[in-house]
């Protein structure tokens, strides 16, 4: 029997997100076959150390037989039921319960989509819904941050700040407003930064643009707890519970988008556990099922919930949905996942392992192409830099993040290359000390390994 040509098939036919498709003829498709654990089995029979957790998602690792069950009965039971209408399935509702009860007190509505910027997007339609509804339909601007991350469908790609995603895409959405990030390494105002009196990190750049825009034209504020696509930012202590502050001041709704660090992947439930924070919304997805089903979703605090379903507001009804909403295989393994999570203790574990991971990367902070090695929980960002006294940024012809993560696969390891050279790290919870061990040392391996490869662009 002949053995398909899949990356043939690949190159005729598959479109990739985020990815060069010039160039993707002379590199090559990697076709991955199969997953164990925290591995991934190339088609060519080549192992790989699953360093992102496939997008920050798989958080359980791969082959979980529970998860898998799950799907499987579910699925002979009943595969599918559209939530539209009032519809329901018990694994919708179940899980809806579950995510309640592990949000934030004060939030308690959810709202099922299929991934991270349908969340993002449900979010900030429930935003605008809730000022309109109360007549105040003039509250449609929504803030977010440069460098922020929030999706790619039509309203998330331009809450997105990252210059490359708009590019070619044309007229972006309207009333979305940047404000700067907490980018402590490069911060707006000047480095070096103190974040003590920083008017970034201590929230007075964004008063000011709330007064510049007035208070009374802005919906809401966006924010990722730690800010994962745009480079593993992670904010100073104390800046989430300011943007808080300033929110309700204001009367801004603050939407906390934890696609990525919800369910676990900084050691808590939700990155704004850290804080003690309670937003007006959460997004999520990613993690709640550990990427082995799609499914996201938004959790809405009852404030926003009690407005939905106000029977004085009739026609209440919420024009609004997916066709997956509420999927009962997804949030049959959803609810798996958030078993297994409890069962087997693994926030505990995510909080031990990150320190052994920060002891691993310590080193690297001294090399001479990185510039900063951030961190929070099992995420990872090392920032490479052309010139790491004067923290200057490789020319984006030289690739240089880039060739270290393709080096990094070469050997061994799957990782990622963030915009502006920022090389990732986000491991399934469940990795072994030893594998973790090997995951640093080929990522090191890697950056010294390229080193003259892209001398030439100094």
């Amino acid at each position: 029997m002949s053995v398909p040509d899949h990356r043939a098939g690949d190159l005729a036919h598959l479109i990739h997100p985020l990815t060069d498709h010039s160039q993707l003829p002379e590199t090559g498709p990697l076709v991955i076959v199969e997953g164990e654990g925290c591995e991934l089995i190339a088609e060519d029979g080549k192992r790989l150390i699953d360093g992102m957790a496939g997008l920050w998602t798989v958080n359980l690792g791969h082959g979980r037989e529970d998860l898998i069950e799950a799907a499987h009965a579910q699925m002979r039971k009943l595969p599918y039921v559209s939530t539209f209408g009032g519809v329901s399935s018990p694994p919708a509702i179940e899980l809806a319960e579950r995510i309640a009860e592990l949000a934030p007190a004060g939030l308690s509505g959810v709202f099922f989509v299929s991934g991270g910027s349908e969340a993002n997007e449900t979010a900030i339609k429930l935003a605008r819904r809730h000022w309109v509804r109360r007549g105040e339909a003039r509250k449609s601007i929504v803030l977010a941050h440069d460098r922020g991350y929030h999706g790619l469908t039509g309203r998330t790609t331009t809450v997105t700040r990252l210059h490359p995603y708009h590019v070619d895409f044309g007229v972006q959405a309207p009333d979305i407003v940047e404000v700067p990030a907490p980018y402590t390494y490069r911060c707006a105002e000047g480095v070096p930064c103190d974040p003590c009196t920083c008017p970034i990190c201590t929230g007075r750049s964004l008063e000011a643009k709330i007064e510049e825009l007035g208070a009374g034209r802005i919906a809401a504020l966006i924010i990722e707890p730690v800010f994962g696509s745009g480079g593993v930012i992670v904010p100073p202590p104390g800046y989430l519970r300011r943007l808080r502050e300033i929110c309700d001041r204001h009367e801004i709704l603050l939407i906390a988008d934890e696609v990525i660090t919800g369910f676990g992947r900084t050691g808590t439930w939700f990155g704004c556990d850290h804080e003690e924070v309670v937003p007006d919304l959460i997004t999520f997805a990613k993690g709640v099922s550990s990427g082995y089903v799609p499914l996201g979703g938004v959790v809405v605090s009852d404030e926003l919930w009690d407005d939905l379903r106000d029977p004085a507001q009739r026609p209440g009804y919420l024009m609004h949905g997916f066709t997956h909403s509420g999927h009962p295989v997804a949030c049959a393994v959803a609810l798996a996942n958030i078993e297994a999570i409890e069962r087997e203790d693994l926030l505990a574990r995510v909080r031990e392992t990150s320190e052994k991971l920060a002891r691993l990367i310590a080193p690297l902070r001294d090399h001479p192409e990185v510039g900063e090695v951030r961190q929070a929980g099992l995420m990872v960002g090392i920032e490479m830099v052309c010139d790491k006294e004067t923290r200057e940024r490789w020319p984006v012809e030289a690739a240089r993040g880039r060739s270290a993560a393709f080096e990094a696969r070469e050997r061994g390891l799957l990782t990622r290359a963030l915009l502006d050279d920022i090389l990732c790290l986000a491991p399934p919870f469940t990795i072994r000390d030893e594998m973790m061990e090997r995951a640093v040392e080929i990522l090191c391996e890697s950056i010294e390994a390229t080193r003259g490869r892209i001398a030439e662009t100094r």
